[in-house]
């Protein structure tokens, strides 16, 4: 199959990127591991950032670049901050007005906006607590009304690059489990981040094993600040289910067991999470209690909480603080492109979780993540038709990689692997040694451990083909988060290490890691 633009990841970056790229004029299909709407972009409930100041507090732009800037904690690229806190308002106003997402209003017609951390102003837009799955559907929607061809059950396999410029991708056909070749002018990676590698203890879906990353990496490109993972502070003790940020938006209180508070809830995530760490390491246990928040106020802007919370924990919000842990969240890291997206391989262009232009730096506002998918994914779908409209033909198929991943498919048909047991070890030690604080001993042992992995892989039991490649990809990727973290010898945003405990100024910069 061929295409002027191939979009692989259905998050709010990819569906964003198509779109722009459809109504360009341009041939393209979006390719996705499992349906559109299983990625994290879905999963995101608390709101979308823009600063149009409906709440008449004071918000402008140039406050939430400042805001943004500040929480990069020096290493956010101010061009690309400049461009996303812009073009965010707009953004924002399209999905409402023309995509139809059903944002909170106010009385007065105006988008209602909520506070969340890192800020003193209402920036927040929402749908009650489900924003992500608002804005999805309605992408969704879009997506089918304008015919965009939508590949579903592919993972993607490996870049095809011939004479550093894009050929096409390889794909695994998750229901046949054989190879395809799908070639294209452009491509745009929005597979998402990798936080998903720290199974057991993060809010991902099982998806986000950060496969598009893991991709760029093999093909030689570099990695940018992957030692930055997000931890969101309020995570629901004893699972993965993530309770949004807007719980501490309209009120929330972070106490301990003895019913005190010790930490500002609305700071930034990184501080927010480390002082519940402390909790958790004198012994205590840590809640969020909304026992305060009026009951008409859970019943409107917190009801799939309300909801969920009952289902998994018989605990009625309005009643009883809720027991919360901290869980890996989003990857500030990815590989590294220019303020547009594009890649050292031409042609290619990362959006996104999966890329990093130095938006977030070291540690990413919440309410940021949606907005930035959406800036950044039309972003790459403009720059992509641009590129492609250049392009008089093809580019050659590099065959030696299509055989490469033909063997590679044979092999694993052919080799026992325990994937879902090794996936789980992956992420013990990622959490458990690259986790939220970190030592230069453990990053160690967690690299001789991780060169073991990725050296006796086989055992008695078995997975699928998938599961296969996605804990290959999450090897690769952990060592090269472990890479990075060693590399930092300081303290900076959602990086902590116990033996360099302070920022310092020589590593005012970014790290770059390659796979080998």
């Amino acid at each position: 199959m061929k295409y002027d633009i191939l979009v692989i990841g259905s998050g709010i970056a990819g569906m964003m990127a198509a779109i722009e790229a459809k109504e360009l004029g341009s041939n393209i299909a979006i390719v996705t591991k499992k349906s559109p709407m299983a990625n994290n972009s879905f999963m995101a409930k608390g709101g979308i950032n823009a600063a149009l100041n409906n709440m008449e507090d004071g918000d402008s732009i140039e406050h939430h670049i400042q805001d943004t800037l500040k929480g990069g904690v020096g290493i956010a690229d101010e061009e690309a901050v400049r461009i996303f806190c812009e073009q965010a308002p707009q953004v924002v106003r399209e999905l409402h007005r023309r995509f139809k997402v059903p944002f909170n209003t106010l009385p007065n017609g105006k988008l209602a906006q909520r506070p969340f951390g890192g800020t003193k102003f209402k920036r927040t837009v929402y749908a009650a607590d489900a924003t992500g799955p608002a804005i999805m559907k309605a992408l969704n929607k879009a997506l089918k009304d304008l015919g965009i061809d939508i590949i579903k059950n592919h993972l993607a396999l490996n870049l095809l690059v011939n004479d550093g410029k894009i050929a096409g991708v390889t794909f695994l056909d998750e229901k046949t489990n054989e190879l395809r070749v799908i070639q294209a002018k452009a491509v745009i990676v929005a597979t998402g981040g990798y936080a998903g590698l720290y199974k057991g203890y993060t809010t991902n879906v099982n998806d986000a094993t950060g496969d598009g990353v893991a991709m760029g990496l093999r093909a030689g490109l570099e990695g940018m600040d992957m030692e930055f993972i997000q931890f969101h502070p309020t995570g629901l003790e004893g699972s993965n289910y993530l309770i949004s940020e807007a719980a501490r938006g309209e009120g929330g209180k972070l106490i301990n067991s003895e019913g005190k508070e010790f930490v500002d809830e609305l700071n930034t995530r990184d501080f927010v999470t480390r002082a519940i760490v402390k909790q958790l390491q004198r012994g205590k246990k840590v809640y969020l209690d909304l026992t305060d928040i009026p009951e008409d106020i859970i019943n409107t802007k917190l009801i799939n909480l309300k909801k969920r919370v009952k289902s998994l924990k018989g605990i009625d919000i309005a009643k009883e603080p809720i027991p919360i842990t901290p869980l890996a969240h989003y990857t500030m890291g990815g590989i590294k492109t220019d303020t547009y997206c594009f890649t050292d391989i031409e042609g290619l262009f990362y959006a996104g979780e999966a890329g990093n232009n130095g938006v977030n730096g070291a540690n990413r506002l919440g309410g940021n993540s949606l907005s930035e998918g959406a800036v950044f994914g039309k972003i790459a779908g403009y720059q992509a038709v641009k590129y492609s409209h250049r392009q008089q033909s093809y580019v050659d198929l590099p065959n030696e990689q299509i055989e490469k991943d033909k063997d590679l498919l044979n092999k694993l048909n052919n080799t026992k692997i325990d994937a879902k047991e090794l996936k789980h070890k992956l992420g013990d030690l990622l959490f458990n040694k690259v986790g939220i604080i970190r030592n230069g001993y453990q990053l160690k042992k967690a690299l001789e451990t991780l060169n073991e992995m990725k050296n006796n892989l086989e055992s008695e039991n078995d997975s699928s083909i998938q599961e296969k490649i996605e804990l290959i990809n999450g090897i690769d990727i952990a060592t090269a988060i472990a890479k990075a973290a060693l590399d930092r010898e300081e303290s900076r945003g959602a990086h902590f290490r116990l033996d360099f405990p302070e920022s310092d100024h020589a590593f005012l910069g970014h790290t770059y890691t390659k796979l080998n």
